[in-house]
């Protein structure tokens, strides 16, 4: 499926043959997977955990944050080369922000424990609203801006990736305990892998639709990027608000 989103620029579209076959053979073995892994009395992955409305929801703000994580990840060094016309060097550089701001987020964990998920989450989501000055960006937003947002994102996406998985497990048997970590690993980095795939996409379709304006091109990329984002409110409302001595 993944092969198959990537060739969407290449091919033009999503009508040609080289797109269709990976994209509808990846969702007919997924379902193939997703039927087996419900009948198997001992299935590799026990899916059925789903049934739990809490860690469905939790798997899916995973996939999101993944997504969004993983796919501005490759919007971010090509935004400081191609907008900033900053070195692959300064590139790398410029993005150690965003790891700074991982850091006051591991009291996420203390957090869930006093209040629960969803409001730890919640915070996380509307933190994750850094991305808006690369989306605003022209190419002449002072450098202190786009630094301090990252700090923002990081500090959002690594507490709301902390909290879902505290959430996570909330209510599962320690005899699942191993298919839930399967399941919430396996989430996010499909995600990452789709947002990579997805953004790719949308960025070069952004340049031959804006050829001469690459800025505009980043900036509508970077507005999708938020709109992956604000779809992570919904399974987000839907966490327990109780606290887990609670549960």
């Amino acid at each position: 499926m993944v092969y198959g989103l990537s060739e969407v620029g290449n091919r033009g579209g999503f009508g040609h043959p080289n797109v269709l076959a990976p994209l509808l053979g990846g969702l007919a073995l997924t379902a193939a997977f997703t039927v087996r892994s419900l009948r198997a009395r001992h299935p590799l992955v026990d899916l059925r955990l789903s049934r739990q409305r809490s860690f469905a929801m939790s798997a899916l703000l995973l996939f999101a944050s993944g997504l969004d994580l993983f796919g501005s990840m490759l919007l971010l060094p090509l935004y400081y080369q191609q907008i900033r016309h900053d070195s692959v060097v300064v590139a790398g550089i410029m993005s150690i922000p965003q790891a700074i701001g991982t850091l006051p987020a591991r009291l996420a964990g203390v957090l869930v424990d006093r209040l629960g998920p969803r409001p730890v989450v919640l915070a996380g989501v509307v933190a994750a609203l850094g991305t808006v000055p690369f989306a605003l960006d022209d190419g002449h937003t002072p450098i202190a801006l786009p630094a301090v947002a990252l700090v923002v994102r990081g500090a959002g996406l690594s507490t709301l990736n902390l909290a879902v998985l505290a959430g996570a497990f909330l209510g599962i048997a320690p005899v699942d305990v191993p298919h839930a970590s399967s399941i919430t690993r396996v989430a996010q980095q499909l995600g990452g892998a789709f947002g990579a795939a997805v953004l790719a996409v949308i960025l070069q379709r952004q340049f031959a639709t804006h050829p001469a304006a690459h800025p505009m091109a980043f900036a509508h990329t970077f507005w999708w990027a938020l709109a992956f984002s604000a779809v992570a409110f919904v399974p987000a409302l839907l966490l327990p608000r109780h606290k887990p001595a609670q549960a």
